[in-house]
């Protein structure tokens, strides 16, 4: 325990002082309520009952570059899209650009890219070869697993959902962590979403040796901060993009990254290549 002595009060009132006043932050409008959904390992709450992940720590870092007070609060993915549309909530992480969520959102420059794949059985692994998600699901007539409300990519919103669930070939749950027991007991074929979290999920889960990714990389891309048009303004956009930037070029942007064992892709051009030759 650091023990201070009397002597040094003044000097912890003036440190305190520093502190508030550093946390006083004003290049944004406001204090920007962000959402900490759970999609490990991007946001999660720790075994200390601390929020935690690797876009907990980017939105933290970028706020801070940009110099705008921040506060979190908890609520499902979907669930937040709606407060955000609202104006109840001003940011969630995470998010790609959809028609949709523009009405009501503005997105911000890309903090970090993804890969949206699907998991199968790994004593499954090369039997079922296709071009695209459509030919995957009706040439072998597989059962898909796939998170509520989740966005994987135009292949996947491309497809007639509704007639998939009529059919009993697309189930729907909460999160990863119900769909992939689903998965190794052969109650679905597939499971869809981010190649990062479903690995990080299964080992957590002890099966990750019992799965493996599916040749058809089903999309790649940038991911963005979404802020709410009613709560948030296009000055505050400008400053979180200006942190982006800024901070993407840091050791420190590295440091995090690497400690997920991800890597930085600096452009949409050298995304696309490399998803070319998935």
């Amino acid at each position: 325990m650091l023990r201070i002595p009397a002597f040094s009060v003044k000097a912890v009132v003036v440190i305190l002082f520093l502190f508030s006043s550093a946390a006083a932050y004003s290049n944004c409008s406001k204090t920007i309520v962000v959402n900490q959904t759970n999609w490990r390992p991007y946001m999660y709450i720790n075994d200390k009952g601390e929020m935690a992940g690797l876009d907990h720590e980017l939105v933290k870092a970028i706020l801070e570059t940009a110099q705008c007070n921040y506060e979190f609060v908890q609520m499902p993915s979907k669930r937040a899209l709606l407060e955000l549309e609202n104006g109840r909530i001003d940011m969630v992480a995470g998010a790609s650009i959809t028609p949709a969520r523009e009405k009501y959102g503005r997105f911000t420059a890309s903090y970090r890219d993804e890969t949206m794949v699907l998991f199968i059985r790994r004593d499954q692994s090369g039997y079922f070869p296709a071009k695209d998600l459509d030919q995957l699901l009706n040439s072998y007539q597989l059962i898909m697993g796939a998170v509520i409300g989740a966005y994987y990519g135009a292949e996947y919103e491309a497809l007639n959902h509704k007639q998939l669930s009529q059919r009993n070939q697309l189930v729907l749950l909460k999160d990863n962590h119900a769909l992939l027991p689903l998965l190794l007991n052969y109650r679905v074929d597939l499971v869809v979403g981010d190649r990062v979290s479903l690995s990080f999920i299964a080992n957590e889960m002890g099966i990750g040796g019992q799965v493996s990714v599916h040749d058809h990389v089903l999309n790649r891309d940038l991911v963005h901060f979404l802020l709410s048009r009613k709560s948030t303004t296009a000055e505050d956009v400008e400053s979180i993009n200006q942190a982006i930037k800024s901070f993407r070029s840091s050791a420190s942007y590295k440091l995090i990254m690497s400690h997920y064992g991800l890597e930085d892709h600096p452009d949409k051009e050298e995304i696309q290549e490399s998803a070319n030759f998935l």
